[in-house]
């Protein structure tokens, strides 16, 4: 079977790895190198990354049409995209005669869009997995050809969570696209309760030290490693990347305890158990109540 794939995160590496290690991906497309940070240094995608580590022949093309020739010259059997970022036309689904199986990594049609795992972790679901879906004109909307699920136990950061679902991807992708080449499986139209997961902004980040202690530890874990769940303090951002819910009870903000490091909530309170301040290397919340003489009292959120 001849694939090309689509893929740009790190998200999409485990499954390229496997396509590589059955030899059937032939092409891969990625984006653009992109400008990024302070020094606006030119980044690569992981995908194009690895592609060019495994010598699989590489495009990064602004947009598709411009590598229209080169896809139809390779003539695949079937596309495989996982977290590409670009919008895939109709004429481009059409090129392969499987068309392009995407991976997404959540219980479709729950989180369909940009952000499904962070999504997922800041609205406390209890469930998630993986659906390998025919790509069509919509978001996220096409036929399901097979369903992975996976039980999350409230611990889990979208980081740590979106290595997971990518693993159980990957282990799956060779058995459904042969079971769908051969049409042992056959596309089904989605079904359920909608939901969209819009792409996260920084702004969203900033804790509300209103909030419950719950939907404060969500967002914690929901935004690490990016952007990192942050807050003021002293003036500067800190970012906030492992907290959990605690019995102490006081003012929302207001830091009641250091050691543990707890701050009060809306309601109830946190242990914040891993922090960055601005600047600075991530450290354990001892460290930093150690370096920076943390006192009971000082309130969080406030410049």
């Amino acid at each position: 079977m001849k694939v090309v794939f689509l893929g740009t995160s790190s998200f999409a590496l485990p499954a390229l790895k496997v396509l590589h290690d059955s030899n059937s991906v032939g092409l891969v497309v990625s984006r653009p190198d992109r400008p990024s940070g302070r020094g606006r240094k030119i980044n690569r995608p992981p995908v194009a990354v690895l592609a060019d580590q495994l010598g699989i022949p590489l495009l990064q093309p602004e947009k598709l049409r411009q590598i229209r020739d080169a896809v139809s010259e390779f003539s695949p059997d079937v596309m495989v995209s996982a977290s590409y970022g670009g919008w895939l036309p109709e004429w481009f689904l059409s090129m392969a005669p499987l068309g392009v199986v995407n991976i997404h990594p959540s219980l479709l049609p729950a989180h369909r869009g940009a952000a499904p795992v962070i999504r997922t972790v800041l609205q406390g679901d209890t469930e998630t997995g993986v659906c390998f879906m025919v790509t069509d004109k919509g978001w996220d909307t096409g036929d399901i050809l097979q369903t992975i699920r996976y039980s999350l136990d409230g611990t889990e950061t979208a980081g740590e969570l979106e290595v997971k679902l990518a693993d159980l991807a990957a282990k799956a992708l060779p058995g459904v696209l042969k079971d769908y080449a051969s049409g042992e499986i056959r596309p089904v139209p989605q079904s359920g309760m909608e939901s969209y997961a819009e792409k996260v902004t920084s702004e969203e980040a900033v804790i509300s030290w209103s909030l419950s202690s719950e939907e404060i530890v969500r967002a914690v874990l929901a935004f690490n490693p990016v952007p990192g769940a942050r807050t003021m303090f002293h003036s500067k951002v800190l970012k906030i990347y492992r907290a959990e819910v605690s019995s102490f009870s006081g003012p929302p903000g207001v830091i009641l305890e250091t050691s543990p490091l707890v701050a009060g909530c809306g309601k109830g309170s946190v242990r914040l158990t891993e922090v960055q301040p601005q600047g600075k290397r991530v450290m354990s919340a001892e460290d930093y109540v150690r370096g920076y003489r943390i006192q009971r009292g000082a309130v969080l959120g406030e410049g």
